[in-house]
């Protein structure tokens, strides 16, 4: 039946067609612009969900050089608490430096430990130390100090001659001894991948 209609009959029947399924598909789907809008953006959403998986993927293989990377800085922050305890130990280093200067062939006149210091990750802890002895005898007792496993800083070194009243005795040293305390909350570093 289309073969006998002239060639413009029959792109015009083609053409009414064409447009009859598309005012059909307009009635029967009437919202299909928002439809391809909420496509688009589902499909952006699925790759960005992609890119998270394979971010996540990526850190994942990762892992085991983070869990390395954990240790090894635990490690050494054992190694520095040994040498930045937390605390002040007050008492133990009292200990020690009497027993130190008595080993040293010092008298100990006075130990007056200062307030904590904050500085970056660790306070400094001074304390202000007299003692009577000879000057080789003060010597040993500062290279003693000088290897003892925390860090001792020994400042403001003031020597004089020793009164007569103590025989064997031809100096009295004053001095600054500064240790220092690891601050746990001065430490918090925010850690990122």
């Amino acid at each position: 039946m289309l073969e006998k209609l002239p060639f413009y009959g029959q792109l015009l029947v083609f053409a009414a067609l064409g447009l009859g399924i598309v005012v059909i598909a307009y009635f029967v789907f009437p919202n299909l612009k928002d439809m391809q809008a909420e496509i688009d953006t589902m499909s952006d959403d699925l790759a960005e969900k992609q890119r998270e998986v394979s971010d996540g993927q990526a850190i994942e293989a990762r892992l085991p050089e983070f869990e390395r990377e954990i240790a090894s800085l635990k490690q050494k922050l054992g190694d520095v608490q040994q040498i930045l305890p937390t605390g002040r130990e007050t008492g133990d280093l009292l200990r020690w430096i009497k027993n130190l200067g008595d080993q040293s062939n010092l008298d100990l006149k006075s130990f007056s430990p200062g307030g904590l210091r904050p500085v970056e990750f660790y306070k400094e802890f001074p304390i202000e130390m007299n003692v009577n002895g000879t000057y080789h005898d003060l010597g040993l007792f500062l290279d003693r100090v000088s290897k003892y496993q925390r860090i001792i800083n020994v400042d403001n070194l003031r020597m004089s001659k020793a009164a007569r009243s103590e025989p064997g005795k031809t100096i009295q040293a004053s001095f600054t001894a500064t240790t220092f305390v690891y601050d746990e909350e001065g430490a918090e570093v925010e850690v990122t991948p």
